[in-house]
């Protein structure tokens, strides 16, 4: 028996046990700090687990004034002179906005066949998990490898604090590796680039009356009548032509820019995300101030998905400006009172690219192809994470996971697979001996 079929026949044989390894960390309700969850007891019993299963190295720090944001990293030492390999991955989860859609409590992990529902399953704890259950299918398979393995287990990705609390700060304390895997959910595809985030705001102006003088607003009046913007402005109407140029923006960048990964289906063969480079999301519409006036604002926040590969942001930033002015001209009363553009507003992500023919691509998905109950697919991430930020500093970083973002993430009812757990622990353990030889 070759040692990665003995490896991936303790994964099967044991695969009960990181089920419930995995349900554990799903007990623990995790809501990133930012929210006003708690992100230190998960890390606290994570790092007592690692150091239970008797890793060379377990560390548990925290960087933020109150001490509560903490980090886990645990290393398992290599016998020297091969290239070491990370896996990253966060810990915090995002909260549950409305508990009474969830089938079950979504911190007390509920099996059904092959599912496994609850907060974090696929967003990724699932991923955190089988990395874990990968090296300790290494140890105790008595696998001797010439590099390194590290794990990542981070605080503060929920919130994009990865430069001032999570995987930078790990990175700055000599956790760093000659490769990089983030077990975020990716459907068991290969993920060599992601996109850009940013928001932006579109504050449209009118002017408050009460409603029975709405028909004076909208229909001209015989003379001596007050009509229009003498009287008021449907703020609401005013916002549609803006709302229809964003969805027309949104189509004409994805004629106008193509990659060969992101948005692009998959290779060879489809992915799951399907195609599409650019999205424009209609976040938040917020407006009216009574329910007796005419709407006299409408706020729009907007989500911009984007290649940051292939464009700068600054450049979308002055398209979007362009627009926006150009339809305020046509209009008599917005003309007067022009709408107020904020980009960006609340936060930013950048994206990532990694070359399809690095050496660890090639590695990553050789050892994919080796599990059978996976199809080594590269694709791009369809969101964000500390891959970027791994990049950014010097860690070439793939994404490949358990789960699925489809899989309700952020969402009511979040699930993952005992297949997928598996299929994962499996490809990070054949990674391994890849790569790390």
């Amino acid at each position: 028996m070759s040692s990665k079929q003995k490896v991936f026949e303790y994964l099967d044989n044991n695969k009960d046990e990181l089920v419930e390894f995995m349900k554990s960390l799903v007990r623990i309700p995790s809501i990133n700090h930012t929210f006003g969850g708690d992100e230190k007891t998960v890390q606290d019993r994570l790092a007592n687990s690692l150091r239970s299963l008797d890793f060379a190295e377990v560390e548990q720090f925290a960087v933020d004034a109150e001490q509560v944001r903490p980090n886990v990293v645990a290393v398992m030492r290599g016998e020297g002179g091969g290239k070491s390999l990370l896996f990253n991955g966060h810990l915090d989860v995002v909260p549950i906005a409305e508990p009474h859609k969830w089938h079950s409590d979504p911190f007390e992990p509920t099996q059904q066949g092959n599912k496994i529902y609850g907060r974090g399953t696929s967003d990724m704890k699932g991923g955190v998990s089988a990395a874990i259950w990968a090296m300790k299918a290494i140890k105790d398979c008595g696998i001797s490898l010439r590099g390194d393995v590290l794990l990542q287990a981070v605080t503060g990705e929920e919130s994009n604090e990865a430069e001032e609390i999570g995987t930078v700060q790990c990175l700055k304390r000599g956790y760093t590796a000659d490769f990089a895997v983030v077990c975020e959910p990716t459907d068991l595809e290969l993920h060599t680039a992601s996109v850009g985030l940013f928001f932006f705001e579109l504050i449209v102006e009118g002017k408050a009356v009460h409603i029975s003088a709405r028909n004076q607003v909208l229909f001209p009046q015989p003379a001596g009548v007050p009509s229009g913007p003498e009287v008021g402005a449907d703020a609401f109407k005013k916002s549609l032509p803006f709302v229809n140029y964003f969805y027309s923006l949104e189509e004409q960048w994805n004629h106008r820019w193509r990659d060969a990964v992101l948005g692009a289906g998959g290779s060879p063969g489809h992915d799951v995300q399907g195609v599409g480079l650019f999205t424009i999301n209609p976040s938040f519409i917020e407006g009216g101030e009574y329910l007796g006036s005419v709407p006299a604002k409408v706020k729009l926040t907007y989500g911009v998905w984007y290649p940051d590969q292939l464009v700068k942001k600054e450049e979308l930033w002055e398209e979007i400006r362009r627009g926006v002015e150009a339809l305020a001209s046509t209009d008599d009363f917005l003309r007067n009172n022009p709408p107020k553009l904020t980009v960006p507003v609340l936060q930013e992500w950048q994206g990532f690219h990694v070359p399809a023919d690095h050496a660890g691509v090639r590695t990553m998905m050789g050892a994919i192809a080796d599990v059978k109950e996976c199809r080594a697919v590269l694709s791009g991430f369809r969101a964000v994470c500390d891959a970027a930020y791994l990049n950014k500093h010097g860690v070439p970083a793939v994404v490949f996971g358990p789960g699925s973002l489809s899989w309700s993430v952020h969402g009511e009812n979040e699930y993952i697979t005992v297949d997928s757990l598996v299929a994962a622990a499996k490809v990070y353990a054949s990674m391994m001996m890849d790569w790390c030889q």
